[in-house]
C-alpha cells in the first residue's frame, strides 16, 4: 500500500473519542457517491466534494460506476481545510451480479474483472476483491439488498472480503428486507455466525444533490466514524480493513470502544440531534416505537443478549458466543408513526478469528 502518513487538524465533526492510543483520532467520511459522470446523477464532482467539504466530513470517496476518477484532476474548494481529503476509488459494477466499491485505488480496475463470462454471483464478487488487490486497495461490497442481489450464500464463501454495506442512503436498496428477504443486518449475523470476518459499512449512494425529498437519493444519510492515526487514504483504508470504524445513519457516539472483555457505548446528544434536524435526512419508517435510545449488545444469529435504554452503557463481552457486537437505535415519532436511526459498532470476536483488530 501507498505510505504518506500526515497529522492532520480534525474539524469539530471529526472529533469524537480516543481509545487507548491517544494518536489514533476519529474521521467522518462517505464511501459511496455518485457524480453526474455516470449519467444518473445530478452534480459534478467539485460540487460533490464542496458538498461534504461544507458539512464537515473529513473523507469522501467519488466512487463512479467503473471510472476511476483521480483525485488530482478535482478541484478542490477554495476554502478547503487541512482535515479534508479525496481518497481514490470506483465503483465496480459487475452487470446485476455485484457492485463493490473498490476502497484506496491506484487506477481502475481491470474492466475484465467487472463481470467474468459465466460467472455465478460468487464468483464475481470474488473478481472484484482480486481486481481491488491488483490495485492496491480493498473491496467494499454494495447494497446487497439492492433488488435483493446478494444473499449470504452468495457472500460467504469470498476470500479476502472484510467489508460491505450494511447500510445505504438510496431509498431503493431495501436494507430493511421484507417479509419474504432478510434484512441486510440479519445477513450479517448469518456470516458472521458462519465464522466469517466482515465488517458493516454505512454510506450515502448519492445521486441526487440538487432535488431533495425521500424518495430521492439524497447525501448526508449514512456515513462512517474511522478512528486512525492521520488522516491518509493509507491510514483510513487500513483502519477501515481493520474494523476500526463504526457505521451510522445518523446517531453519532461520543464513545465507542470495544476490546475483548468490553463494549462500552456513549451518545453524542447534541451532535446527532444536529445530524437529524437536516431536511435531506431520512430514517426508518416503523409502526410502533418508544420514543428515545436503545443500545443493544447483539450475539450470534442476531440473538438481543443485553439491553439499556438511555444513552450509555457498558457490556462485559461474554466468552460463549464467537461474536458480540453493540448497536444504538434512537427513536422519534413522526405524525402517525415512528422512524429509526442507528449506529452500528464492529463485531469483537472471541473465537480468535480476527487477527486485524488485535492493536485496537
Amino acid at each position: 500500500m501507498r505510505t504518506n502518513p500526515r497529522y492532520l487538524i480534525l474539524s469539530f465533526f471529526g472529533i469524537l473519542f480516543f481509545t487507548g492510543c491517544t494518536s489514533k483520532q476519529w474521521y467522518k467520511g462517505n464511501t459511496h457517491v455518485h457524480t453526474l459522470l455516470c449519467g444518473h446523477a445530478d452534480s459534478s464532482p467539485e460540487a460533490v466534494t464542496a458538498w461534504y467539504h461544507e458539512r464537515g466530513y473529513n473523507f469522501l470517496c467519488l466512487s463512479e460506476h467503473n471510472q476511476f476518477i483521480d483525485p488530482a484532476s478535482v478541484t478542490m474548494p477554495a476554502n478547503k481545510r487541512d482535515d479534508f481529503i479525496l481518497i481514490p476509488a470506483e465503483e465496480v459494477t459487475g452487470g446485476s451480479m455485484a457492485h463493490s466499491t473498490a476502497l484506496n485505488i491506484d487506477g481502475i480496475v481491470d474492466p475484465r474483472l467487472v463481470h467474468p463470462s459465466g460467472a455465478n454471483k460468487t464468483q464475481v464478487i470474488q473478481a472484484h476483491v482480486h481486481g481491488a488487490e491488483q490495485q492496491n486497495g480493498h473491496s467494499i461490497l454494495n447494497h446487497p439488498n439492492f433488488h435483493y442481489r446478494n444473499s449470504a450464500e452468495d457472500i460467504r464463501p469470498v476470500e479476502g472480503l472484510h467489508l460491505f454495506e450494511l447500510h445505504n442512503g438510496h431509498p431503493a436498496v431495501n436494507n430493511f428486507g421484507d417479509h419474504e428477504h432478510d434484512s441486510v443486518e440479519e445477513i450479517w449475523d448469518d456470516l458472521l455466525t458462519d465464522g466469517m470476518l466482515i465488517y458493516g459499512v454505512s454510506s450515502d449512494d448519492a445521486h441526487h444533490f440538487k432535488d431533495l425529498g425521500p424518495d430521492r437519493s439524497n447525501p448526508g444519510r449514512g456515513w462512517v466514524m474511522v478512528e486512525a492515526d492521520s488522516l491518509t487514504p493509507d491510514a483510513i483504508s487500513e483502519a477501515m480493513y481493520r474494523g476500526r470504524f463504526y457505521a451510522t445513519s445518523g446517531v453519532v457516539l461520543s464513545v465507542a470502544d470495544r476490546n475483548e472483555n468490553r463494549v462500552s457505548v456513549k451518545v453524542n446528544e447534541s451532535a446527532t440531534e444536529r445530524e437529524l434536524s437536516s431536511s435531506f435526512v431520512v430514517g426508518h419508517k416503523v409502526a410502533e416505537g418508544e420514543s428515545g435510545y436503545l443500545i443493544q449488545l447483539i450475539g450470534e444469529r442476531g440473538a438481543i443478549l443485553e439491553e439499556v435504554r438511555g444513552t450509555k452503557a457498558t457490556f462485559a463481552v461474554p466468552s460463549d458466543s464467537g461474536y458480540v457486537r453493540a448497536k444504538v437505535t434512537y427513536t422519534r415519532s413522526v405524525e402517525d408513526e415512528y422512524e429509526n436511526f442507528y449506529a452500528w459498532m464492529q463485531p469483537v470476536f472471541t473465537d480468535g478469528r480476527s487477527h486485524f483488530d488485535k492493536e485496537y
